[in-house]
């Protein structure tokens, strides 16, 4: 689906890494890098070099590899570790035009709007406006289990709700990208179902409808209009001057998307879609550069008390899944990795940033087809393999 569903293969140990399906794979402790020459978890946020010159060369050749492999437009791949970068731009932004991909293009960041919303929902707790025990009747009183249902349920992905976004919404927004519907109609959708939801905090399922509700929460507690809330709140504070929740179909700039119907099937431009379908899930745009920021800030905490971003942390297993793959309050953790993935149409996106060495991973695909199979992950696995060569085991 276009706002991500949990994956279901398991993950291969070594690479070529299988195409993966939407949220992500991963995990293994990282402490250490084997190929950058300085790195910690001490590095600030003001870029003092590149990395070395054997971390660049293998960062670029896994790039253009996987531009091949999977038939991959183009792809944007940024890597910081304490104080050095490397960023990297391959392949095209237009099959039309030819336009070369350039590290500034804005992107579509599907799921990864998750952790925004989640991060609003946060700052209000920490103000004493929203609490995580809150019940959902307190906004819903006729939603199916809404008095059993917690804010923090939503939050971790254990409300036991049924997703609207299934194979069945999949087609219909292919096939209508302009789809008219917006939280309250994905709600809706989500409500009618009510006959197939499981108990609350009973299991970890990765649920879209669970952030569209939660947008809706924020703003009727903080009494803004979410876009509002999340620019004052967030991207203000951290400086994301290219980060947005869109209102138009129309993304700004000359990158596209594209997407297949079918594995055989050409690639079609799936640049435009109405972002209110993905809401609080999946709608939101941003850039690379504020994609850093963010990420790193994200899984800090910088916006949040530490206690409040301690709780955030702490993983519960998602279903199906090996032990070290979790869902946190709005962001997922694979191994000592924080972050998350977005799959949209026509977009791949991953964040992932790992502490322990103050190292950022983001890569920015601009191909994500029907089948919502992550285009992004690949990369992602096979750059953090190549970094911490005998510490991440996937």
């Amino acid at each position: 689906m276009p706002l991500d569903t949990m994956p279901h293969p398991t993950p291969p140990a070594r690479p070529p890494v299988q195409r993966r399906p939407p949220l992500w794979r991963a995990a293994a402790a990282v402490c250490l890098l084997a190929l950058c020459s300085a790195c910690g978890a001490d590095g600030d946020d003001d870029d003092t070099g590149p990395l070395d010159t054997a971390s660049r060369a293998r960062i670029d050749a896994i790039v253009q590899q996987q531009i091949q492999a999977e038939q991959l437009p183009g792809t944007v791949v940024g890597v910081w570790i304490g104080g050095q970068r490397h960023v990297t731009a391959q392949g095209v932004a237009d099959l039309v035009t030819g336009r070369a991909r350039v590290v500034d293009d804005l992107l579509r960041i599907a799921s990864i709007t998750k952790t925004f919303i989640g991060t609003a929902a946060l700052v209000l707790v920490d103000r004493g406006a929203l609490a995580r025990t809150d019940t959902l009747d307190r906004w819903y009183p006729g939603f199916p289990n809404a008095a059993s249902i917690t804010v923090a349920d939503l939050l971790r992905m254990r409300s036991g709700i049924p997703d609207s976004a299934d194979q069945g919404f999949l087609e219909e927004y292919w096939n209508d990208p302009l789809l008219p519907l917006d939280a309250e109609a994905m709600i809706a959708r989500a409500a009618a179902r009510g006959a197939e939801a499981v108990a609350p905090d009973t299991v970890t399922r990765y649920t879209n409808v669970n952030f569209m509700l939660l947008e809706r929460i924020v703003e009727q507690v903080s009494g803004q209009d979410i876009r509002s809330f999340l620019d004052r709140e967030i991207a203000r504070p951290l400086g994301l001057a290219h980060t947005s929740y869109p209102r138009d179909a129309v993304l700004p700039g000359a990158l596209r998307g594209y997407g297949r119907a079918t594995q055989d099937g050409p690639l079609q431009d799936r640049t435009q879609l109405d972002p209110r379908a993905a809401g609080g899930a999946g709608a939101m745009v941003s850039t690379l550069e504020d994609l850093r920021i963010y990420t790193r800030a994200l899984c800090r905490g910088d916006l949040l008390r530490p206690q409040t971003q301690a709780e955030r942390l702490r993983p519960t297993v998602l279903e199906n899944e090996p032990d070290f793959i979790g869902y946190g309050e709005g962001l997922a953790r694979i191994g000592r990795f924080c972050g998350h993935n977005g799959t949209i149409f026509g977009f791949s996106t991953e964040v992932w940033y790992l502490p322990e060495a103050d190292a950022t991973i983001v890569v920015s695909v601009n191909r994500l087809d029907l089948d919502d199979a992550s285009k992004s992950f690949n990369t992602f696995a096979l750059v953090a393999k190549a970094l911490f060569p005998t510490l991440v085991d996937w």
